[in-house]
């Protein structure tokens, strides 16, 4: 009974959560016939793209990506495998069908990243860059695999644009290029005054000229910092600091200007002859280094296979409208019906509908159950039911039925991050097991920094078995990976004030 008042706070912000993943927007109508229009599967060792697009451009794309990351996504401090978590890609050529599927209007590209998958949706059209949007958004998952910090936001876009403008020879691969439309804009409009620039926390409340300078004025940031003696050893270290002091509240340029040991005035004026002198230093790296043996598999794929990745995707723009009317179309497929039976079940789990989410996933285990994923839907289902729990004894009997999922799971594959991560939850809303539950909370912690959640649980379960220190430890590692205020900061300074008073009986 202790371990569950222990655990009342993350379980609170873990409902709190679904419940705002869960809140549906008003989503437009499916466009006409594009499951019916001509797609292609396209995959490399890491990536895999359902496409519209033609073989060329989406083998040059696939290139370019395996290239980038093999090129720079191994760090010293990334304990994350690529090959893992597969990168799956959804590309489409027109406005409607990209709209459709769920994405925001306002967008070119959308990156989802979890503890299973990530996953993309570009158009890529006359009036789009929705190429450079997945280099730019892939690029901001490789930062994320540096370090177990959040960069701050004019780092994270400048640092996406320095890494993905980049190009592709014969023999190398070049990045660092300086964008043209930057080097315009920088050109022709008023700079935003540098401690402004920092503090900028949510782009989207720009105006469309305030954005386009803020990238560009990003951009020229990072690449100027990149191009300082040592750069590549002093910036991690100097992100960290600024990390560390954004943490304990203070002022974004105040912070930057302490970390980086620089002067904001005299930076400006750096700044402003950097981009005058136009000495921008790119850099390059072999292709024969970067990717041996790339040997792209190109196929057409069937209705029902289009119908079933239109309907993930959708899924994870919570347009559950659309996403039902493509699994259901997936039913009559003899291969493909368990996973639409899974889908159905998730989206019948989203609108409480117990009976019929349960119906669905037993048919598709009944199905498919040497099948990993369909198991791991499962395990969310219940997770989301945990979390939900009206009385105690609804969410010990959940809890026990996610075990089980979870279980099953393990008896077709190995471990996961998510199964971790899940499992560890679990045993904390049952109220037992402490000591396992910290074991695997602490592999899911570890293979994915930028998972808060497991963080939380681990923290609270350190404060359980009574390790205040620990757990004061990893919440304050979550506040330098997630130093702006929200429900994670909120729920990792509770757990702290707890550990002070823990510590202090």
């Amino acid at each position: 009974m202790v371990l569950l008042t222990q655990i009342d706070k993350p379980l609170r912000w873990l409902t709190a959560s679904i419940a705002l993943c869960l809140a549906l927007a008003a989503l437009p109508a499916l466009a006409e016939n594009i499951e019916k229009r001509t797609w292609h599967d396209a995959s490399s060792e890491n990536f895999r793209i359902k496409t519209v697009l033609g073989e060329g451009r989406t083998v040059e794309l696939l290139r370019h990506l395996e290239i980038m990351r093999a090129s720079l996504g191994h760090h010293e401090d990334n304990t994350i495998s690529a090959a893992a978590r597969p990168t799956i890609i959804v590309a489409v050529d027109q406005r409607d069908d990209y709209v459709s599927i769920g994405a925001p209007a306002y967008t070119a590209g959308f990156f989802f990243s979890d503890l299973r998958e990530n996953a993309i949706l570009i158009e890529d059209s006359d009036g789009s860059s929705g190429v450079q949007v997945i280099l730019h958004e892939y690029a901001h998952y490789l930062n994320r695999q540096t370090g177990r910090i959040r960069y701050p936001r004019w780092y994270e876009e400048g640092s996406a644009e320095y890494l993905s403008h980049s190009r592709v020879t014969a023999q190398s691969f070049e990045y660092a290029l300086a964008p043209q439309q930057h080097l315009t804009t920088l050109g022709f409009n008023n700079w935003m005054p540098l401690p402004e620039l920092l503090a900028v926390s949510d782009t989207s409340a720009l105006t469309e000229l305030n954005g386009a300078l803020y990238y560009a004025q990003s951009w020229l940031l990072v690449h100027y910092l990149r191009s300082l003696p040592d750069a590549d050893l002093n910036i991690p270290v100097q992100l960290r600091k600024f990390a560390e002091l954004a943490a304990t509240g203070a002022p974004p340029p105040a912070a930057f200007a302490e970390a980086f040991a620089l002067d904001l005035e005299r930076l400006e004026e750096d700044l402003l002859r950097y981009y005058l002198e136009r000495q921008f230093t790119t850099r390059a790296i072999p292709v024969n280094t970067a990717l041996p043996g790339f040997s792209p598999q190109f196929r057409e794929m069937s209705r029902a296979e289009v119908m079933l990745a239109l309907a993930r995707m959708a899924v994870r723009f919570e347009n559950t409208e659309g996403a039902e009317q493509w699994f259901r179309q997936v039913l009559g497929d003899a291969e493909l019906r368990a996973y639409a039976e899974a889908g159905l079940g998730r989206i019948a789990g989203f609108s409480g509908d117990i009976e019929a989410a349960s119906e669905r996933f037993e048919t598709a285990i009944y199905l498919m159950a040497w099948d990993f994923s369909i198991w791991m839907d499962y395990a969310q289902y219940w997770a989301q039911r945990v979390s939900t729990s009206q009385t105690h004894k609804e969410r010990l009997h959940h809890a026990e039925r996610l075990i089980e999922a979870l279980q099953s799971a393990l008896t077709v594959a190995d471990a996961t991050p998510e199964l971790n991560s899940l499992m560890g939850f679990a045993y904390l809303a049952k109220g037992e097991k402490p000591l396992e539950a910290i074991e695997y909370l602490e592999a899911a912690a570890a293979a994915a920094p930028h998972d808060q959640a497991s963080r939380l649980l681990l923290a609270n379960a350190y404060l359980f078995v009574g390790k205040p220190d620990e757990a004061k430890r990893i919440a304050e590692a979550v506040l330098r990976f997630e130093h702006e205020p929200n429900l994670v900061t909120n729920a990792a300074h509770e757990v702290i004030d707890d550990a002070r008073r823990q510590g202090a009986l």
